[in-house]
This record gives C-alpha cells, structure tokens and sequence, in this order.
C-alpha cells in the first residue's frame, strides 16, 4: 500500500509526510531506514532523481528538496559549454513525447563553481552525468571531478540520442562503452 502526503490529515505537523522523504521538513529518519548502497554510494533512501528531468534540482525547490532524495544526477555535463539543439526541441505525440535538447549545459567547469557549491549547501547526493566526443574527454572531466568536493559518483551518458555525434558512438557498440568505462575507472577512484 502507498501512502503519500495527501493521504494524511490535514491537521498532521509537517513530519507527517517526512516518511515519503520529500519536500521542505522532510525527515527521512522517521521510523523507516531507507538507506540504500548504490554502487559504494551510500544514499539516505533509494530515490534517484534521474540526469536531464530534474536539471540541477533548484527548479524544483519547495516541491521536491535537492537534499530529500537519495540522489541527483545532474542534468547532463560536457567539458564545454553546449548551446544545444535548435527549436522545436520537443513535440508531442499521440504515445507521450519526444525531445531532442542537445545536452545544452554550461560545461563542467561552470557547473563546479556555480552549481555544485549550491547542492552541496543544500547537503545533496550529487552523482554527475557526463558525456564526451572521445574518450578522452570522458577521462578528463572525470579527472576534473575528482577533484572537486562534493561529489558522490559518476553517471557516464554513452546513449544520449540528442547529440550527432559522441554519446551515440559510444553507445552502439559494446567495445566502446568497455572502453570508455575502462578508461574512466583507471582515472577516478569515485563511483
């Protein structure tokens, strides 16, 4: 059975609906541990806010807190900045939608001076997402993350059908995403 906040009396505190470790007050430690292992990570509860949906988590704020969830992988990152795709970027369909953004993004080195001190002020799980033309660029920004405090892992985006070219190489043959996924282990001691 699931129960959400709106299944709770209205005249309920605002710990009423910490069980569901979602929104502002939440405390994830009322009566449940949800505390998960995801790949060494050590999360507070097995929600993973997935890259590209939820950006940086800031937009959501008041309705889903950065540092309620288990995780966020963030929106995804290159080691430049990206303009993205062209408008119309994303269209309906009689099934749900489709988009085609082009991992716009403001490069990894804005995303670690302007965003990554934000969630970590926030005491978010951050698990960074990042895509590269070569495997050289997967090995240099996992280098780069290495470094900077505050983040819990490595999420590699080897599939993102957005971008011409990159992401999809690696994608479509398994001897490329071994060999970016080697590459980047020997580079990095996180996740």
């Amino acid at each position: 059975m699931h129960v959400g906040c709106a299944d709770v009396d209205a005249s309920a505190d605002e710990g009423a609906c910490a069980g569901a470790g979602i929104g502002a007050g939440a405390d994830a430690g009322v009566g449940v541990d949800l505390r998960v292992s995801l790949g060494g990570i050590e999360l507070a509860n097995p929600v993973v806010m997935a890259s590209g949906t939820f950006g940086y988590g800031f937009d959501y704020e008041g309705l889903v807190d950065p540092e309620a969830v288990g995780a966020i992988c963030v929106k995804g990152t290159t080691l430049q900045p990206r303009a993205g795709n062209k408008p119309p970027r994303i269209a309906e369909t009689p099934c749900g939608m489709l988009n085609s953004i082009g991992l716009e993004n403001p490069g990894i080195e804005t995303f670690i001076r302007e965003h990554l001190p934000r969630l970590r002020e926030r005491g978010a799980t951050v698990i960074a997402n990042i895509a590269g033309d070569t495997v050289e660029e997967y090995v240099r920004m996992a280098e780069i993350l290495q470094a900077a405090p505050g983040i819990a892992g490595i999420e590699l985006n080897v599939s993102c059908p957005n971008v011409a070219r990159g992401g999809m190489h690696f994608g479509v043959d398994p001897g490329s995403v071994h060999s970016v996924v080697r590459a980047v282990k020997q580079a990095t001691s996180l996740p």
